[in-house]
């Protein structure tokens, strides 16, 4: 780390900007003991005092956490989202400095169920693409996702690559250009499989939210049921006093 002691910039705002750096590239990662404020201090020439004010910032900023007699711990900080915004998960990663990747789960040609029926206007026997993807920003997962996709607007989807952008895939290879996106937003209890997909116990609270991709022509192609950890996301959104 670079700390420049003739810049008018404070020491302290030096160091946690520097560590946040490192935390949000991943050269520190999740869980990771940084080194004690002694050694720190004999690293880099800087007061104990100093160094204590940038970590306790990085605590109150959710990028660390204390355990008492065991140190100072990385805790990756939470990613905001506008909910106002479409904003696609790489998109977003990239934003806030972080490296995103995908795992697809699955991918298979089910029956539409009720969910998919009701979000799309769909007929009870007609065939949905169903995709399962585990997304993760440095390698830590962060939302586990359940697209349902309509073969008759994208037939073979199932066959494609489909780790990137959705969305593009649509409108490259189907000619069906997202105009519109509806989404509701709730809390629920997550539990068995996807618990463990995102590294949670099982009961804890995660955001719910389910949504519906539309065309220019009002038509339905895909809806999504997406499970993202409370703990790594800030979701919010502004509204206008009437």
């Amino acid at each position: 780390m670079v700390i420049d002691q003739q810049s008018k910039v404070p020491l302290y705002y030096q160091l946690k900007e520097e560590l946040k750096k490192k935390i949000l590239k991943g050269e520190f990662k999740e869980g990771d003991l940084l080194p004690s404020e002694r050694e720190f201090s004999e690293q880099h020439d800087i007061s104990s005092t100093t160094i204590r004010r940038a970590l306790n910032d990085l605590v109150h900023e959710n990028f660390l956490e204390r355990k008492a007699g065991k140190g100072t711990f990385v805790r990756m900080g939470k990613v905001k989202r506008d909910l106002r915004k479409v904003l696609g998960f790489t998109q977003n990663m990239k934003e806030m400095g972080l490296v995103p990747s995908t795992q697809v789960l699955s991918k298979k040609v089910i029956p539409a169920n009720a969910f998919a029926i009701e979000r799309m206007g769909l007929k009870k026997g007609d065939k949905i693409v169903k995709l399962e993807r585990l997304r993760l920003a440095n390698d830590v997962p962060m939302m586990l996702e359940t697209r349902y996709i309509r073969t008759d607007l994208c037939p073979g989807i199932q066959k494609k690559e489909l780790s990137s952008s959705l969305w593009k895939v649509f409108e490259t290879v189907y000619g069906c250009k997202p105009f519109r996106h509806s989404q509701n937003l709730r809390i629920a209890e997550i539990t068995g499989d996807s618990a463990s997909l995102l590294g949670l116990k099982d009961g804890t609270l995660v955001f719910l939210i389910k949504g519906t991709t539309y065309l220019e022509n009002s038509q339905a192609i895909e809806c999504e049921e997406s499970l993202y950890r409370s703990d790594k996301y800030d979701l919010a959104f502004e509204a206008i006093i009437d």
